[in-house]
This record gives structure tokens, sequence and C-alpha cells, in this order.
């Protein structure tokens, strides 16, 4: 059903994309400040989605025009989460964004990248030396990181300083995890404004 409805969501936004990109994309400015709340889990793509909202974060960032024009950007992020489960993250990373416009300063964004996840381990770990076991404290790895992100979200510009809301969902390949699960999993919930300054 989610499946479904998301399928729905992107046909019926897509439809309008072909008479509403003009006036959208005329306008914009590089640089905006970027800030979002970020709510992480472990799990495939909308798989247990309520787990997100028990680890919260905090993210920061920018983004820069590809062609002059609204729709399409580069963005630059750093994100911070506490995770209990699986320990927190520290995430690095940079994305090709494409914004079509929808309707009424309305937009979707579709979202691809790389980046690199320093993660921590929830809880104090031990490793084999000879016949000993040795304390590894909770210090973590670094991680290459593949985010996939859509967004929803209204710009109404303006010629002095506007916000712009948006929330987005993020699915977050990890390779690297260790040698028996090379590949993880992990989803990204983000709920934010950018903030784009006056001339």
């Amino acid at each position: 059903m989610k499946l479904k409805l998301l399928l729905f969501l992107i046909v019926s936004c897509l439809s309008q994309l072909v008479n509403s990109q003009n006036n959208f994309s005329k306008n914009h400015r590089n640089f905006p400040l970027i800030v979002s709340l970020q709510f992480n889990s472990l799990s495939m793509p909308f798989k247990n989605m309520k787990a997100n909202f028990s680890n919260i974060g905090i993210g920061i960032g920018t983004e820069v025009s590809h062609n002059g024009n609204n729709n399409w950007v580069q963005q630059f992020n750093v994100v911070w989460y506490r995770n209990k489960n699986t320990g927190n993250g520290l995430f690095l990373y940079s994305q090709a964004v494409w914004r079509p416009h929808i309707t009424n300063n309305f937009y979707t964004e579709l979202k691809l990248g790389a980046g690199y996840m320093l993660k921590s381990r929830p809880t104090q770990s031990f490793k084999q030396e000879s016949d000993n076991w040795i304390s590894v404290g909770k210090k973590g790895k670094g991680l290459f990181a593949i985010p996939v992100g859509v967004s929803i979200g209204h710009n109404d510009y303006s010629e002095k300083t506007y916000v712009s809301p948006f929330a987005s969902y993020q699915f977050i390949v990890l390779k690297g995890y260790n040698e028996s699960i090379p590949i993880v999993p992990e989803t990204l919930i983000q709920v934010g404004s950018r903030i784009h300054f006056k001339d």
C-alpha cells in the first residue's frame, strides 16, 4: 500500500511538470543556510518508520546551482544523529538534486550523492588478540555511503531574506560495516528549511 501511494505521488508530480517549470526556476540564490532535524533508523526503505523518531539528530548545509536556476543544484551537508541501538553517526555528504516544480510554489526533489559516515559503537566493544579479549571502547569506523532521497517542499521566492521549508526521506547504503555484513541500509527522515539571505 505504501509503495502504491508513493508511486501515485511520483506520477502525479511528474504530470504537473510540463507547464510549471519556467517561473519557478528563474530566481535562485546560491549558498542558502540549510538547517534540519534528522531522524535515523537502521532499516530498509519504508520499513519500521516509527523507529526513526526515537533517534534524533541535527543537520546543516548549503547548496549551489548547476545552471543558475533553482531546479538543478548541488547540496553539501553535515549531519549528526544519536542512535542508542546502533551507535551515533556523523555524516558528511553531497548530493545532486533535481527539483521539479509542482504548483503554487510547491516542489519535489530527487537526490543522489555520496558521502562518508563516521559511525560509533553503541556499547564498549572488544577484539580478540591471541587468547585475550582487548577493549576497543566505543570507537567506531568510517564508512563509504551512497544516499538516495526524495523530498517535498515550498519555495515562495522573495528579494528579501526568506525561508523555504522541506521534508525529505533518505535511503543510505553503507559499505564496509564489517566482514560478515559488508553492506548496511539506513534511513533518514529530514525536516528543515533553506534560509535564503538577502543579496
